[in-house]
């Protein structure tokens, strides 16, 4: 089943837009992040359904220009294959989680109990800068690990907005039970997030999206 949000923009100049697809049996968060004028477009975590996310960057006249991954999971991912294919753009993965692309097949059918498409490994390093240009906006790549050892976030002061993967939620926190997770890096990782700014608006791997306050302020009872 594909879940739609309606497109959320709210910001000062209108050049940043946010479309989720809400995608696969985990109902994964998948994030079309366009420029407005340029209509140049980063694809967050194409977390399955890789035709659904194609048709819709097709039905909103987008060109992709990179592939996002937030962490390796294999519920973010299902849908690389297609779009891959289908627009060969960079497909961005820290390193520390490319142990868990190479295995996400495996690990989806095993949980999933049933056939999935095979997850291209071909990925490359965030650039060294730390920064993703889109259009005129630019995207800081931030170190979260603690769910994942490669677990990253999107942020964008000038537009106050955050991709959070699946480290920090809207009303808890991501988990650190897997072998390789870590809970004093994901308290770090997530203590750093909740540093920005009060009204930044974050969109996460799962749920609906918040705001740094709304969400520390729940946190905090």
């Amino acid at each position: 089943m594909v879940l739609l949000y309606p497109p959320t923009w709210q910001w000062h100049n209108h050049r940043m837009e946010i479309e989720t697809l809400v995608l696969g049996e985990l109902q994964t968060n998948c994030y079309l992040v366009f420029d407005t004028k340029t209509r140049d477009a980063l694809i967050i975590d194409p977390a399955d359904s890789g035709d659904s996310i194609t048709t819709r960057l097709l039905e909103l006249g987008l060109h992709p220009v990179g592939i996002a991954l937030t962490h390796g999971h294999f519920d973010h991912v299902l849908g690389l294959l297609e779009v891959s294919l289908n627009f060969p753009v960079p497909i961005y993965l820290d390193p520390a989680d490319q142990f868990l692309i190479n295995t996400a097949q495996n690990r989806a059918e095993h949980w999933l109990k049933h056939p999935v498409d095979p997850v291209p490994n071909h990925t490359q390093a965030y650039p060294n800068n730390r920064y993703l240009w889109l259009g005129d906006n630019l995207l800081e790549v931030k170190n979260v690990p603690g769910h994942t050892p490669g677990s990253i976030a999107l942020y964008s002061k000038n537009e106050s907005i955050l991709f959070t993967g699946d480290t920090l939620f809207s009303e808890s926190v991501g988990s650190s039970n897997h072998r390789y997770g870590n809970a004093l890096q994901l308290s770090n990782s997530v203590h750093d997030l909740l540093s920005l700014p009060h009204h930044t608006q974050f969109f996460a791997g799962h749920g609906p999206a918040s705001t740094v306050q709304e969400t520390k302020l729940k946190l905090e009872t």
